[in-house]
């Protein structure tokens, strides 16, 4: 994880959300605040990949995933982007 690189996508309400998913082991989501993005993580998420499966993505509108002028980026939304994103994954 040398490279804050988030390479895979999802789409969600037609945006684009990008994510990464690196180790192995028991599942480990790292949420970011607003108005900040995944990047927090960049010297956390490597340890913790060492002992689990780290999940992490950039919330809609911050960071690497999609941006657009009006688009909602409210905690309602960020909640719904996140119940996807487990379901997705395949995570409880």
């Amino acid at each position: 994880m040398s490279d804050w690189l988030l390479d895979q996508q999802y789409r969600f309400n037609g945006y684009r959300v990008r994510y990464a998913i690196h180790g192995d082991g028991p599942p480990l989501v790292l949420v970011h605040g607003t108005p900040f993005s995944s990047y927090v993580w960049h010297r956390i998420a490597p340890h913790f990949s060492a002992s689990h499966r780290v999940h992490y993505f950039d919330l809609l509108g911050y960071g690497q995933s999609e941006q657009a002028a009006g688009q909602d980026v409210s905690l309602g939304v960020q909640n719904q982007l996140l119940a996807e994103l487990l379901e997705h994954w395949g995570l409880e």
